[in-house]
């Protein structure tokens, strides 16, 4: 017989703590955090590799929301474009200890939200509480895909795609009004499911690389779906795949991870992206503007030095000719930087890459990885960048956290204007002002309603 209590303290923890009261500040931090992925999710809808797939592609009749559309669809197909769309501008908000959390979660479930009648607030809630879970599990596996790196390194690259089932799987099933043992068993069935993708191609920027947390997330809405039509989940999976953990952490690590749930809000230490792109190039970019070297222009600069952790270095491809492609290149970041003092979604399109001086700059930026740096990360995702000019005037800048981190945390102001240029960009300045003020009052609102101002 598979057991149908919990067969780990921490499996019975995780399960206890989906009762527990979220707090008024954690609850505004998740209004904000799904704010920042629904207004991510409606601009990368409209992204050229995107919005001619989502038009074409045949789908089911549901009554499920593709954001940024007219598209309805059923909820697991629902969330399959709708993460999709979360991550492709790289401009959605992000955890130092992990990935992309919220972006799964939020908008993986948003159509089981809408189609169930949800209220703002439960969806909020639901989406704090998956929030909590799924970034001490993808904590945790980061010591893993270290190790499984080193060893296979095609295996676990995709950082959207190993941990993210479980996130729209749990919200998913609380808005479906799942009890307490079709929860466990959706958890169980998400907890062992991972979605992969063997080799992750995000200095290439095929469009499809963003399509593998959609299909996460599409597979934790199944497994939600399943669940409440009586599928059992594994028991022995929550033995076998995570009893390993407590070796890979040190000493009661893991364990301690699950013992702070409701005490300890990791949410709260979530970041924004004031720019569009790749989390790791920020810190960099950030530096660079911090250098004072504002009157100098691509043809003005020799070359620039980047200084960084290891991770960091992976973004140092040059020459970038697709969409994600740019947005995971420091060298290109930094060079249009330099050319145009801001960046946009806008400077990632086709006339943007064509641009000859800033390319050819950003053969001009070498990034190298620092002791310091390494150290640090990921508690700090820092940088320093040297810039020098043909004239040998050198110039230095440096950041221990990019901007947006919670410790230098993105004004209210500065965060909803942003938000409201995605929108502007996904459903055009006709429609914005419906679209604002829906994720400025997600707490007096249905989803239903919330959706309705984030469609076309």
């Amino acid at each position: 017989m598979i057991p149908q209590t919990a067969v780990r303290d921490w499996e019975r923890q995780v399960y206890d703590f989906l009762n527990n009261e979220v707090p008024p500040d954690v609850r505004a931090t998740g209004q904000r955090v799904v704010a920042d992925v629904l207004a991510a999710t409606v601009a990368g809808s409209a992204a050229p590799q995107n919005a001619s797939v989502f038009r074409e592609v045949t789908l089911a009749d549901g009554p499920a929301s593709v954001l940024g559309t007219d598209r309805r669809t059923d909820p697991a197909q629902a969330a399959l474009l709708n993460v999709t769309a979360a991550i492709t501008q790289e401009i959605e908000e992000g955890h130092n200890r992990g990935g992309h959390v919220g972006a799964s979660i939020v908008a993986g479930a948003v159509g089981v939200a809408e189609a169930f009648d949800v209220d703002g607030e439960t969806f909020v809630d639901a989406c704090i509480r998956s929030y909590e879970l799924c970034t001490r599990f993808e904590y945790a596996i980061f010591a893993m895909k270290a190790r499984l790196n080193d060893a296979v390194p095609w295996l676990v690259r995709d950082p959207h795609s190993t941990w993210t089932t479980l996130g729209p799987a749990l919200t998913a099933a609380v808005c479906m009004g799942h009890s307490r043992d079709e929860v466990r068993e959706t958890v169980r069935t998400a907890l062992n499911l991972a979605v992969v993708s063997m080799h992750d191609p995000f200095a290439e920027g095929a469009p499809s690389r963003n399509f593998t947390a959609g299909f996460s997330a599409q597979a934790g809405v199944s497994a939600a779906t399943l669940a409440g039509a009586g599928l059992r989940g594994s028991a022995a999976a929550m033995e076998a795949v995570y009893d390993p953990f407590e070796t890979l952490l040190g000493d009661g690590e893991f364990v301690d991870l699950f013992d702070s749930l409701g005490t300890e809000w990791w949410i709260t230490e979530v970041y924004h992206k004031p720019y569009p792109s790749c989390r790791y190039t920020h810190a960099p970019l950030d530096a660079l503007r911090d250098a004072g070297a504002d009157g100098l222009g691509p043809e003005d600069v020799d070359h620039i030095d980047v200084y960084t952790y290891r991770n960091g270095v992976d973004m140092g491809h040059t020459r970038p000719d697709t969409l994600t492609a740019a947005k995971f290149s420091t060298p290109y970041v930094l060079a249009r930087w330099v050319a145009d003092g801001e960046l946009t979604l806008d400077h990632f399109l086709d006339d943007a890459l064509e641009e000859e001086t800033v390319q050819a700059l950003s053969e001009r930026v070498h990034l190298y990885a620092d002791n310091a740096y390494e150290r640090a990360f990921p508690e700090k995702w820092g940088a320093r960048v040297e810039v020098v000019a043909n004239d040998g005037t050198q110039y230095v800048g440096e950041r221990d956290v990019p901007r947006g981190d919670y410790r230098d945390p993105l004004t209210e102001t500065i965060l909803t204007a942003r938000n409201r240029d995605l929108l502007v960009y996904g459903l055009g300045s006709d429609d914005v002002d419906d679209a604002v003020d829906a994720l400025s009052s997600m707490d007096s609102k249905t989803v239903s309603a919330i959706v309705d101002g984030l469609t076309a």
